[in-house]
């Protein structure tokens, strides 16, 4: 186990620095709202599939949508470590211009254990909403005549923490359950500059933190030695989030506090979110479709119900055949959100694609190069954008912790 150490050190890194998932001005517009953009827990195997999970039992894989489904791999895997990072080409087309911009993200982490045949455990951090924007307009202060140019940008996330218990109950059912510590910052920057390109800047920064819960239960419907149809549902409630705000004014040029405010107590809702699906499984494949209810949250004017429809499939030949090319995965998958804002008397949809190859790089650890194509809103609410990325999502499994019989 001691080889493994400078592995365990980097995964630690990894989850230390995941809170900077977003970054500044590179994001949609639409995040401006709230505490910004969902994430519905879309990653690794569920982002391969178009976001389906509810019902999905892999063997080889972690599933981050259902609690319960982290029971169903194999014996052949003790210890998983599932990392998640993308590089994005974003274009936002507004009335007056299209912007393109590049970043990176590290979206997701996590660390599963199999405590029992019945039982495992895992723990990780993920985003739960993203935040990233930046635009620019001309603004006028009330009883003044001068016209002064606003450059604003914010940026931040709120994050989960969380521990996932899942054990079987008897050959047909699971259940989980996911306590999770929720907390994040955000900060906006408002750059007033007159025409000699002097001004001020007016930077607020907010933090929260909170707790959620979610819980999942699988039944296996049909199954037998050659296929599985398994349903799945799951829930997901977060509470209200509390935190303080500060806020000052800085001279633009030499950067001097002007005015400094005290600090304000702040409070906000997440949308909590059921869930459910069914999944075809065999030795080859993975066939799976999801609907996905969020709630609105209640202290958003903006915030409205929404709904997301998901399939997906994902196609393995052989994943222990001794022919690497059989040893490979094949992976499409889609999803439509109806909108879960509406701004200009219009909701807000979108739609992604997705599709991913999966390559061995050994019997219990895997590399997924994935695609991701993402569009969202229209010119005439606030902006049309889309979203290319690609994404890296690497598995590592290992036999830690099995009882040898020989030396």
């Amino acid at each position: 186990m001691i080889k493994y150490f400078s592995g365990l050190l980097i995964c630690c890194w990894l989850m230390s620095v995941t809170q900077s998932v977003a970054q500044r001005g590179h994001g949609s517009l639409y995040s401006t709202i709230g505490l910004g953009l969902p994430t519905y827990d879309n990653y690794g195997l569920a982002k391969r599939l178009g976001g389906v999970g509810a019902g999905v039992r892999s063997p080889y894989f972690l599933n981050t949508i259902n609690p319960a489904s982290q029971t169903s791999i194999g014996l052949s895997h003790t210890f998983i470590v599932d990392v998640d990072v993308s590089y994005n080409q974003q274009k936002i087309t507004t009335g007056n211009e299209t912007v393109s911009n590049n970043f990176s993200n590290l979206n997701y982490f996590s660390m599963w254990f199999r405590f029992s045949p019945k039982s495992t455990v895992s723990l990780g951090l993920m985003p739960v909403t993203i935040q990233d924007y930046s635009y620019s307009d001309t603004y006028y202060f009330e009883g003044m005549a001068d016209k002064y140019t606003r450059i604003v940008k914010g940026w931040g996330n709120i994050n989960k923490a969380y521990l996932n218990y899942a054990t079987n109950l008897g050959q047909r059912i699971s259940v989980g359950i996911r306590p999770s510590f929720l907390f994040g910052s955000f900060q906006k920057e408002s750059i007033y500059l007159d025409q000699y390109a002097a001004g001020f800047l007016y930077d607020r920064n907010n933090s929260y933190t909170g707790v959620g819960s979610e819980a999942g239960i699988q039944v296996n419907l049909l199954q037998n030695e050659k296929h599985n149809l398994t349903f799945g549902a799951s829930g997901q409630w977060y509470s209200k989030l509390t935190g303080m705000g500060t806020s000052r004014v800085e001279n633009h040029v030499g950067q001097e506090v002007i005015y400094e405010a005290e600090e304000v107590e702040l409070s906000s809702q997440l949308g909590n979110t059921v869930r459910s699906g069914l999944s075809f499984q065999n030795k080859s494949w993975t066939i799976g479709a999801d609907v996905l209810y969020g709630f609105a949250a209640g202290d958003n004017n903006y915030s409205i119900a929404n709904q997301l429809y998901s399939v997906g499939a994902e196609f393995i030949p052989g994943y222990f055949d001794s022919e690497f090319i059989k040893q490979m995965s094949f992976s499409l998958g889609a999803n439509y959100d109806t909108g879960s804002i509406r701004m200009e008397g219009a909701k807000v949809s979108a739609y992604e694609v997705s599709s991913a190859i999966g390559i061995p790089l050994n019997r219990s650890s895997r590399l997924a190069i994935g695609y991701k194509y993402r569009n969202m809103g229209e010119v005439n609410i606030i902006s049309k954008e889309s979203l290319n990325t690609i994404t890296l999502n690497f598995t590592f499994g290992d036999t830690w912790f099995f009882r040898r019989k020989f030396e």
